[in-house]
């Protein structure tokens, strides 16, 4: 990595290392955290929300690979894909960045437009394997279509979670009121009930 890259990648680190210690961000503190000369962050951020953007992503798409080795022996994709949507309403539940989320839905959009490849592999892992009777290609298609409303219906997820509502009960409300990969219910609640005791 050349040392331009290693210090973006220390300032967007910083920010993540100050949003989980609850501290305030601003370009001072990001500096100081990440040991950088105050200058430096204008040489690779024209403001404050393209560093939050930066963190973002960063810790989504490190979540998705992590998840990815995490489920490497699980035999059902279908869960896989299920259970990484109980991640991705998990993932960003503390009151700092949640907020700043709901201001900047667009942010987190592009995050999960890169994370999309590993689920849509997983789908088709699924199809190809014929996991449940009649899962094929329209399901995959379902999917594709379905899920920019997903995005954008994960911004009343975050607004539930700062509600105090637990992950598992606004992912359950939320998959519950969109079948998203167009499964028959019964199939589709029988995903939703692994994930639940998954995660007990």
């Amino acid at each position: 990595m050349k040392k331009s890259e290693q210090t973006k990648a220390k300032l967007v680190d910083a920010v993540i290392k100050l949003i989980n210690k609850g501290q305030k961000i601003s370009v001072a503190s990001i500096t100081k955290e990440a040991k950088t000369a105050y200058g430096s962050f204008y040489r690779y951020f024209n403001n404050l929300e393209e560093v939050h953007e930066a963190a973002i992503i960063d810790v989504a798409l490190g979540v998705a690979e992590d998840l990815d080795k995490k489920l490497e022996k699980e035999k059902s994709n279908l869960f896989k894909v299920y259970y990484g949507w109980y991640i991705a309403i998990d993932l960003y539940k503390d009151t700092y960045t949640a907020n700043w989320l709901i201001d900047h839905p667009s942010s987190i959009n592009k995050a999960w437009v890169l994370t999309d490849p590993a689920t849509f592999n997983w789908l088709q892992e699924a199809i190809k394997q014929k996991e449940e009777p009649g899962l094929n290609e329209e399901n995959l298609r379902h999917f594709k279509m379905a899920l920019p409303y997903l995005h954008w219906t994960y911004q009343n997820a975050l607004r539930e979670l700062l509600r105090g509502r637990k992950s598992i009960h606004v992912y359950l409300d939320l998959m519950n009121s969109i079948n998203f990969l167009d499964l028959p219910r019964k199939t589709h609640k029988k995903y939703l009930k692994k994930v639940a005791d998954h995660i007990k």
